[in-house]
């Protein structure tokens, strides 16, 4: 698998940028943090490097679960329909009547996807209780690993994941799972991003420090036993496991205010916030517990992520892969 795809439709750069991106990361971006009614035990949370981690399946995740972390999941949401023109998903789903989404997190998507299709029922699952108590009635959360076998007595018509890269130790049996717990017709629909930072006109060669960041989280991913880097295999691996009218769309997210076009400007804006948050809270686990490194080293090297990224000059882009098919 090559590491860098073939640059495609090249992004085109607009001279007169804004520079407003960098002041809105420090920007509140507001969100409240709710907990449902769990048993202590799950709402038990693990505390480490100033961040806090589930307590279910304690140690089995990347990412932290608190409120700045939470900001975060709402933010990539926006930033996901941004994407997809207001849309949800990619997969021709037609009157959906059960749906599962796979690492719900705020379960902002599974709310969202209950709005939008009010006779469905719709099940979010996660490793913690985040998500808000006041919900559409035909939405529901649980605490579940999809990792471990599933125990659904009904099948879905559509089962949905959006950015669990560096969530899944085994493809093939999320994918076998996936396969097994979908109704014939229904569809299985991944939304991941491919941590490479990547430009057309070869400025992504600047931002050494954010390349340096990007290059050592890819590796202690591998080095945890759930690589960020899955999403080009999922294509094969749909097929793999029988689903049919598999697709793969790859989608340039621009980092930064830079792009020409509005609709790209307008979500890289959103992305450099979430990209920034997002270095915070891949950093603890991946650079401190997996790798090794001490804090000095640690702020050292965000420091320079954080200005490589914010720089208008250096054109970065994260490749994203809408990957859905069928099952017959």
């Amino acid at each position: 698998m090559a590491e860098n795809p073939p640059a495609q439709n090249p992004l085109e750069v607009d001279d007169h940028p804004s520079t407003d991106t960098d002041s809105a990361y420090n920007e509140s971006i507001g969100s409240a943090s709710y907990v449902t009614s769990l048993s202590s035990s799950i709402k038990n949370y693990k505390y480490e490097n100033g961040r806090r981690y589930h307590a279910f399946h304690e140690g089995s995740y990347i990412l932290p679960n608190d409120e700045e972390e939470q900001d975060r999941m709402d933010f990539l949401h926006h930033i996901y329909k941004l994407m997809l023109d207001g849309e949800l998903n990619l997969a021709p789903v037609k009157n959906p009547q059960r749906v599962l989404d796979l690492g719900t997190g705020t379960g902002i998507w599974a709310i969202d996807f209950a709005d939008e299709h009010p006779s469905a029922q719709v099940i979010g699952t996660d490793l913690s209780p985040i998500q808000p108590p006041w919900v559409p009635s035909n939405c529901v959360f649980e605490i579940d690993d999809f990792e471990t076998p599933w125990v659904f007595k009904r099948e879905f018509d559509y089962i949905h994941g959006r950015e669990i890269e560096g969530c899944i130790a085994d493809e093939t049996q999320l994918f076998r799972q996936a396969f097994a717990n979908l109704k014939s017709g229904g569809y299985f629909e991944l939304q991941c991003a491919y941590p490479y930072w990547l430009s057309d006109d070869d400025t992504a060669e600047k931002a050494t420090n954010a390349q340096l960041w990007v290059k050592h989280a890819r590796e202690a991913s591998e080095k945890f036993g759930k690589s960020l880097t899955n999403a080009p295999l999922f294509k094969d691996k749909m097929k793999e496991v029988g689903f049919v009218d598999v697709h793969e769309m790859v989608y340039k997210l621009p980092i930064g205010s830079w792009p020409k076009d509005k609709k790209k400007k307008e979500q890289g804006k959103y992305q450099l916030v979430q990209q920034l948050l997002g270095v915070d809270s891949y950093t603890p686990v991946l650079f401190s517990r997996v790798l090794g490194w001490e804090q000095t080293e640690i702020e050292v090297l965000k420091a320079g992520v954080r200005k490589e990224l914010s720089n208008p000059s250096i054109h970065i882009y994260i490749p994203v892969y809408f990957v859905y098919g069928r099952k017959p």
